[in-house]
């Protein structure tokens, strides 16, 4: 079973951080999920919420901050206690950091379409760049994003992530030509596993945050679970 540290390993360390990519590298994972969105001065950021205020010390939109900006503030306004001080990196600062990743999930947030698109033009030219080929899937719950990215770099794998309690959701993954779906743990069910494995997609699991949550999705039969306690899951999943 393959687990995904989420955003890192957000209910454990600051999340979307270096320090918390680097923290959830020390228990030996090494597939990781994250966000993406553009600063002001066009940089590929790694930051989930469309503002500063839940994560860091500051308040505003993404958008009004330079990437230099970003990584001055302190990111660390869910875990207060973590030991020091970490800023907002960039896309590129942390592939530079972690080049040997097995396995690389990376999200485009919803935004107005043109701005999407310098995202998926920036993310095409990474995966040359930093050799990503293999190792990564684009994710998002936005369709047009994922067509945006279809456009920009054909052959990159894409997974729609969506509620998965109709076959509706399925049905958009496929019109999407997704070659991986993401089932949340709420509004899924082993039948949608069941029938997006069919279809022939690779299944992602989402939240594994309680050892209830591990074995309800290694039970479904999912390929991959994403999770916020990677400590506890690996205890889980080593546990049988």
């Amino acid at each position: 079973m393959i687990l995904v540290g989420h955003r890192g390993a957000k209910g454990e360390a600051p999340e979307n951080t270096m320090a918390g990519f680097r923290y959830v590298r020390t228990l030996g994972i090494d597939a990781f999920e994250l966000d993406v969105r553009l600063s002001a001065d066009e940089q590929l950021v790694v930051m989930h919420d469309a503002t500063v205020d839940r994560t860091t010390d500051g308040s505003g939109s993404l958008s009004s901050f330079t990437a230099a900006e970003l990584a001055l503030l302190d990111a660390r306004a869910e875990h207060p206690d973590w030991p020091a001080r970490v800023g907002v990196p960039t896309l590129a600062q942390l592939l530079e950091e972690i080049p040997n990743a097995s396995q690389w999930e990376l999200e485009i947030k919803s935004d107005a379409p043109d701005r999407m698109e310098r995202v998926c033009r920036q993310l095409a030219r990474f995966v040359e760049e930093y050799e990503l080929r293999g190792r990564a899937t684009v994710t998002s719950f936005d369709p047009v994003a994922l067509e945006l990215i279809a456009v920009a770099a054909p052959d990159l794998p894409r997974c729609y992530i969506a509620r998965f309690d109709t076959l509706d959701s399925l049905e958009t993954a496929r019109e999407l030509g997704c070659a991986q779906v993401a089932i949340p743990l709420k509004t899924g069910s082993a039948a949608m596993v069941a029938a997006s494995r069919a279809a022939g997609m690779r299944v992602a699991g989402w939240q594994g945050n309680s050892p209830e949550d591990i074995r309800t999705l290694v039970g479904w039969g999912v390929d991959q679970i994403t999770t916020d306690f990677p400590t506890m899951a690996l205890g889980t999943l080593r546990q049988g």
